[in-house]
This record gives structure tokens, C-alpha cells and sequence, in this order.
């Protein structure tokens, strides 16, 4: 049986400063509060040979993005919409940088792209250090939300099947924050020994993955979860991918219920896996609300060749 690493990893790393997206592609990408989202923009002039499109506004239900100049409302439950937007963006590959765009704007634009059969990349900006929490709570190490507004489905990945009508396995992807394991958990409300967490080894720095562990403890002990962790790199959504594919193996016949609340790359792969590799997958999101200035600086950009996991 093949490890994760005997798999493709299709990606590209980019120390600052170097990235530069291919002549003649689009870029697509939103800015928010954390300045990694924006830092490492340095190409972006108006003589440089790529589509630009600056999603400006980011809403529940929609989207505003400024294609030179010109500001286009997408409706993010509108497929057609959503094509008709990529349509407008013409290029030989699309550069989707999901650094600054919140899980329920560039998964549906992913979902739409992949269906065009686009050359797609994604790109992500790693933060150079997370903002230490100023609270002092059990478990809570760095200040990364304010709140939670609640299980809904991310735009366009709604499930049609009801728990009852099939067994499942509960996949929650780490991150720090306890507090929204023990909320999924809660609501998901999985059978005893059916949570599989997956934790990011190696992380963006040593020390995060034992992070990971202190902030999920409770919810790990209460558990007894970690008798069952999985672990995948924390900054490639295709070994986190690969992950899913082994547990979707090991515990065939029981639909995967993954909940993105770690790294951005894993929610990346967890979207792929829903899109490519089970039918018997279904995304359980909490939509969290940012702190701001949660991340200080950028460290590495990648660029995620997604497109290409139809052909690996």
C-alpha cells in the first residue's frame, strides 16, 4: 500500500518576493485585515500580462469583484453565475489565491472551475507567526476567532443525504482551536470510537503540531480520539487528501463527515476530496468570525497545481 508521500505532491514553493504568476493567466484573490493576504502582490501593475480580478467585498450569499475597474456582483448559489464571472476572466491558467478569501467564496469558485476543466492553481500565503492569544484560557494559545456563526453549508456543497440513513465516520482537520472541535463535535454528535481527528505534521513551524495537540486536549481526551489521530503535511491539501483516501479505505461502507477547522491548505484538500475522491463525503463547516489582525507578516507562498489531481 503506498504512504502519502509515495503520492504526488503537486506543489510549488516560493520564498517572499519571488512569486510571479505566468504571462497571459488570471488571478483571482481577495485582500482581508491579515497582511499576508496582500504582502506578497509585488507583480501587480497595470502593464503586467495577467487578468486581475480583486474580489473587494465578501458577504454570506455574495461576492463583489473589480475586474478592471468594473465591479461584478456573483451570487455565490448561482453556478451560472459563478461561470459567468470565470467566463469574464480569460487566461490560459487560473491563479486562485485562497490566502485572504473566506472557505464559503473560494471553495464554490473552485467547485466551478474544476468544472470548466481549468488549468487551476491555488495559491496560499503562509503567515510568518499567529497573534498570541491576550485571554487567558484553558487550552487557547493564539487569538484566531471571535466567535462562531454556526453549522451551515458552504455554497454549493450541501449534503442530500440525512445521517440516519448511513453510518459515518466523524473527520476533524486541527487546528489550535478547541473550542471549535468540541463544536462540531457537539453538533455532528458521532458515535463512540467513529472520530478520526487529523492533525498537520509537519506544521508551518516545529512547534504546531504540539499546539495542536494542547489546544485540542479536551475535546481529544473526552474523546479518547487521539488513540486515532491521522496526521497530514500541514501546508499540502493533496497529503491531506491522500489522508481522507486511506481513511475513506480503512473504514469503507461509512461516509466521511470532515470538518475544516485547522490549516487553509487542509480545507483545500478536504474540498478536493469532496469534489474528486468520494461520493460519500460531505463537508461540516462552523463559519467562524476572524479576529482581526489574527496573523502577523507572510513566510512562504505555494502554489497548489489542483487541476492536475485529475491526471495523478
Amino acid at each position: 500500500m503506498p504512504t502519502i508521500l509515495d503520492r504526488p505532491l503537486l506543489s510549488d514553493v516560493y520564498e517572499t518576493g519571488t512569486f510571479q504568476p505566468e504571462s497571459g493567466s488570471v488571478y483571482l484573490y481577495g485582500t482581508s485585515v491579515e497582511e499576508r493576504s496582500h504582502e506578497q502582490l509585488w507583480w501587480l501593475q497595470p502593464n503586467a500580462d495577467v487578468t486581475v480580478g480583486h474580489i473587494v467585498d465578501q458577504q454570506p450569499t455574495s461576492f463583489v469583484t473589480d475586474v478592471n475597474g468594473v465591479l461584478l456582483t456573483t451570487s455565490l448559489r448561482s453556478a451560472s453565475q459563478l461561470a459567468e464571472l470565470l467566463n469574464s476572466l480569460s487566461g490560459a491558467a487560473l491563479y486562485l489565491d485562497i490566502t485572504g478569501l473566506g472557505h464559503h467564496v473560494w471553495a464554490p469558485i473552485l467547485r466551478v472551475a474544476m468544472a470548466q476543466d481549468r488549468v487551476v492553481r491555488a495559491v496560499y500565503v503562509e503567515p510568518d507567526q499567529y497573534r498570541r492569544a491576550s485571554r487567558q484560557r484553558e487550552g487557547e494559545i493564539y487569538d484566531l476567532s471571535e466567535g462562531i456563526a454556526g453549522i451551515q453549508p458552504i455554497p454549493g456543497f450541501a449534503s442530500l443525504v440525512e445521517e440516519e440513513e448511513e453510518d459515518s465516520i466523524f473527520v476533524p482537520l486541527l487546528g489550535f482551536e478547541g473550542a471549535r472541535f468540541a463544536y462540531v463535535r457537539e453538533n455532528v454528535q458521532p458515535e463512540e470510537g467513529k472520530t478520526i481527528p487529523i492533525v498537520g505534521v509537519p506544521g508551518f513551524r516545529p512547534e504546531y503540531p504540539f499546539s495542536t495537540y494542547y489546544g485540542n486536549q479536551i475535546p481529544l481526551v473526552e474523546t479518547r480520539s487521539w488513540l486515532d489521530v491521522r496526521y497530514a503535511i500541514a501546508n499540502c491539501p493533496f497529503s491531506l487528501y491522500y489522508a481522507l483516501e486511506d481513511i475513506a479505505r480503512d473504514y469503507a461502507g461509512n461516509r466521511l463527515q470532515i470538518a475544516p477547522i485547522g490549516t487553509k491548505p487542509h480545507a483545500l484538500g478536504a474540498v478536493l476530496f469532496v469534489l474528486f475522491g468520494s461520493s460519500r463525503a460531505e463537508l461540516v463547516y462552523d463559519h467562524p468570525v476572524r479576529s482581526a489582525g489574527r496573523t502577523i507578516g507572510s513566510d512562504h507562498l505555494l502554489v497548489y497545481h489542483v487541476s492536475s489531481l485529475r491526471e495523478a
